[in-house]
């Protein structure tokens, strides 16, 4: 999805799962026929779908010229088994890696990964060891991501989505870092995941980096997000779009600050 070259660029950089496209789980009593296949299963089914609003948030993207530049959690494999068509750069990995628009890695975002990475090992192995025997004790499982052949990131999942033992798990673990003086890590959370991964490399540093090599002469920047982690990328945008029931709303509706 990406526009005509001889106009201003525009880009849009945008989170996928819960704001482009989600499951059925997440759309009860929608006209299954009014949905757009947007992703499929490793079986290769229909597993995530466009409403017609995200639809034509795309088509009017698209018609519009905007190159649109996915931000996602998803690796390599997940992002491959997104169907909609995204033809320019592709971030993926939580912002650790870098997909050119001809496929390949780029190799100088790679390489400075790599460096803070090894820096964060000892770091991450010790964040998920504290958790281990507790998750284990309740039902939950612990799993370790790698990107460039290096562990970054350590999800949470309970397979009930037990919401008070991932509140308690959760709660250990920023315990644990702020403890340990562990600064360089932080905590996600999201619906069923509970996540421990780099505090200062991730995508928001991702979309500095596109945006000073490929993109500096863009006049106009959105961000597309539904979670608190992504409001760092989207407020590096020039305007910021948000699906309303996303977990970045609710926490903005359930916030009681004063007016000024």
């Amino acid at each position: 999805m990406s526009g005509p070259t001889n106009q201003p660029a525009i880009v849009a950089f945008a989170d996928l799962d819960d704001t482009l496209f989600q499951t059925l789980r997440k759309l009860p009593g929608i006209d299954p026929h009014t949905l757009t296949p947007a992703t499929v299963s490793t079986r290769g089914e229909a597993h995530s779908f466009c409403t017609p609003a995200q639809a034509e948030l795309l088509r009017l993207l698209a018609c519009g010229g905007v190159t649109v530049i996915p931000v996602t959690g998803r690796d390599l494999a997940a992002m491959a088994r997104v169907t909609l068509s995204f033809t320019s750069w592709k971030i993926v990995d939580h912002g650790l890696t870098l997909i050119a628009p001809d496929g390949e890695v780029e190799t100088e975002w790679a390489g400075h990964v790599r460096v803070h990475l090894h820096d964060l090992q000892e770091a991450l192995a010790a964040a998920t060891a504290h958790l281990e025997a507790r998750a284990q004790r309740l039902g939950c499982r612990l799993t370790r991501h790698h990107a460039h052949d290096l562990p970054f990131m350590t999800v949470l999942k309970h397979p009930d989505a037990h919401a008070e033992a991932l509140e308690e798990l959760q709660l250990r673990w920023e315990a644990f870092l702020t403890d340990q003086g562990l600064e360089n890590l932080q905590i996600i959370a999201n619906a069923n995941n509970v996540s421990v991964l780099p505090r200062l490399l991730g995508k928001l540093e991702a979309v500095q980096h596109l945006r000073q090599r490929h993109f500096s002469d863009a006049v106009l920047t959105f961000g597309l997000g539904d979670s608190l982690s992504d409001l760092a990328f989207m407020s590096a945008c020039d305007f910021a779009i948000t699906p309303p029931r996303g977990q970045l709303l609710r926490a903005v509706n359930a916030a009681r600050l004063p007016q000024r």
